[in-house]
């Protein structure tokens, strides 16, 4: 059948005639056109991929473990049996995967011995590691709280330094100060006044590390960082070489009692330069983790060197004492809409309607760890990251929120960011097929949703994104995110705009 535009259609204002005819919304071929393939896209097979995705074989898909494997591998299954091909173009099955390494954080063990006493991290001191292992001998400088100024002839350069501060916040700033002085190896600081806040912060990295995963980033690039000597306060803080003390530390290593400590640290006594020499071991225990982003090209016609990149995360959070979180909404429902997406592209190439740019289908791992997979992508992109026009997202389909009371909606994020035509474009596309709700409550940069899944990396790119989304739900992260709450209908009329929306934007001149 060959799609013809309704009367209706052509009253529109000349605006929209002229929005709607800049971009070829229609391809024909054989009596075939691109809603044709798009109309093919069933509930019957979404709901297939979903229950497969949230099987028991799957365990919950958390990233780096057997059933994020399996779904991985369920995903390269589908993306071969359409006949996609790899990223590099070669007949070998793993170039599917783009495989990298995650750190699994642990605490890091570690001591200063100082005093032929000896000190132990996240008890005496808060220090993260930077390499796999730290064992230095140097000299401790203290300099109490006085300014850097007063000690412009002092060179700090590879040596440890003490200061003590009223304000352990501010002791950051302060730190980094003295780094810019001459670059020491440490920074240590110490709040005298009490060690509440020494001991919340132990607390709050302890939470921030523990168990948490990491892009792993090799020894060398990290010492590269560090030698560039070109680190703002940011970049330097996450270096983690500002190390907060406790008051005992402080008081041994001094020699000094705690009412001379408090006095000096409110400036209401003199410091005296004393030096010491310390012993610091820091040794990283973090387990590393392999993963893989899933990949599938369709190579564009005319424009095969420029990328239409369609996304979702397929991890979710596992399995914990028993209980499997399924995570049939987040995000198998999208995982299964990239699926179909990707089948209906393959269905429309098969006769002869091949779009003009290459369209490239990414399922992401580690996005529950904090948008790992689609970061690694961006940073390490199989193909030039300026080739990538547009990142089509898909998180969270087939639920309802509280603010909706049917379900013929969608969310849309980012249309009027990077690409403001985004926005006309989805909405003409929409109106023609397959006429949902759109819903642009969330649509603005600087909106916590925006950056709340995988095209956050994109977008850090400069790279234009839209985020597809039903919203937040009582079942969110719980073990009651089954298959049987979504709907498929819902699911399929999202996937269909999204391929259009597809179609229209690897067509554009």
């Amino acid at each position: 059948m060959i799609y013809t535009i309704p009367n209706l259609f052509m009253k529109r204002s000349k605006i929209y005639l002229l929005i709607a005819f800049s971009f070829p919304l229609l391809s024909f071929s054989q009596n075939y056109s691109n809603i044709d393939f798009a109309d093919r896209i069933s509930e019957k097979d979404l709901e297939k991929n979903v229950k497969v995705l949230c099987s028991s074989k799957m365990q919950g898909r958390e990233t780096g473990t057997k059933g994020q494997k399996n779904a991985a591998a369920y995903i390269y299954s589908q993306f071969k049996q359409f006949g996609l091909k790899a990223v590099d173009k070669s007949q070998d099955s793993l170039s599917y995967f783009q495989n990298f390494n995650l750190s699994k954080l642990k605490l890091p063990s570690g001591r200063i011995k100082v005093n032929n006493k000896t000190y132990h991290n996240y008890k005496d001191f808060v220090a993260n590691p930077i390499q796999d292992s730290i064992i230095q001998h140097l000299d401790l400088v203290f300099i109490g709280n006085s300014s850097i100024e007063d000690y412009s002839e002092v060179d700090f350069t590879d040596k440890a330094v003490l200061f003590l501060t009223t304000n352990f916040h501010k002791a950051f700033s302060q730190a980094h100060q003295i780094w810019q002085h001459s670059k020491p190896s440490f920074i240590l600081f110490n709040k005298p006044i009490d060690d509440c806040m020494y001991n919340r912060y132990i607390h709050t990295c302890k939470s921030m590390r523990y168990k948490r995963f990491r892009l792993k980033t090799s020894t060398h690039e990290q010492d590269t960082i560090k030698q560039t000597g070109q680190l703002d306060l940011f970049s330097y803080l996450r270096t983690q070489q500002i190390i907060p003390v406790s008051t005992r530390f402080a008081k041994a290593v001094t020699g000094l009692k705690l009412k001379k400590l408090k006095q000096i640290a409110k400036n209401q006594a003199e410091t005296d330069l004393i030096i010491k020499t310390l012993k610091f071991e820091l040794i990283k225990n973090d387990d590393i983790v392999g993963t893989e982003n899933v990949m599938g090209l369709i190579e564009g016609c005319e424009k095969p060197d420029e990328y239409i990149v369609i996304s979702a995360h397929y991890d979710h959070l596992g399995a914990h004492k028993g209980i499997v979180f399924h995570g049939a909404n987040d995000n198998a429902s999208g995982t299964s809409a990239l699926i179909e997406i990707a089948k209906a592209f393959k269905g429309a190439c098969n006769k002869n309607l091949r779009p003009k740019r290459s369209i490239l289908f990414v399922a992401f791992t580690g996005e529950e760890k904090g948008l790992l997979g689609s970061k690694y992508f961006v940073n390490n992109s199989p193909v030039p990251l300026q080739s990538i026009k547009t990142n089509l997202n898909l998180d969270m389909l087939g639920r309802t929120d509280s603010e909706h009371q049917h379900t013929d909606y969608i969310y849309l994020l980012g249309t009027s960011d990077l690409n403001p035509q985004l926005k006309p474009i989805s909405d003409s596309l929409n109106k023609l097929h397959p006429k949902l709700s759109l819903d642009y409550e969330y649509d603005q940069p600087h909106n916590p949703l925006y950056g709340a899944s995988d095209q956050a990396s994109f977008v850090e790119k400069g790279i234009p994104s839209i985020m597809y989304f039903n919203g937040i739900h009582e079942d969110y992260h719980t073990s009651n995110d089954t298959a049987d709450k979504l709907n498929y209908k819902n699911i399929k009329r999202i996937s269909q705009l999204v391929f259009l929306t597809a179609w229209e934007l690897a067509n554009q001149d």
